[in-house]
């Protein structure tokens, strides 16, 4: 009978995953910290509360990043980092139960 080759290197959706992988990869190398410029500064949590736009109640939406170093532990939040400062009353929890 005959397989398909499921290999990363012959498979073209696990390839793009890869692809994928290696640019976030690079994209984090190339953030420096900005206290020690060691490379590999990047987000290690979000915080929730987006404010709804209509009642101004926090959304479960993300509020900021959390940036930190692995080498000298210094920590950056970072506000509203999908750009926007309120949420849609659509992903309100009081405004949309």
């Amino acid at each position: 009978y005959i397989e398909t080759d499921m290999r990363a290197m012959y498979n073209p959706t696990r390839m793009k995953v890869i692809e994928k992988a290696a640019f976030k990869l690079v994209d984090k190398i190339k953030s420096l910290c900005p206290k020690c410029r060691t490379p590999g500064f990047g987000i290690i949590d979000r915080r929730e509360g987006l404010p709804c736009q209509q009642c101004h109640f926090p959304t479960r939406s993300t509020l900021s990043h959390i940036y930190s170093c692995q080498k000298c532990s210094y920590k950056k939040e970072e506000k509203y980092p999908n750009g926007k400062q309120t949420e849609d009353p659509m992903y309100c929890d009081i405004c949309n139960p």
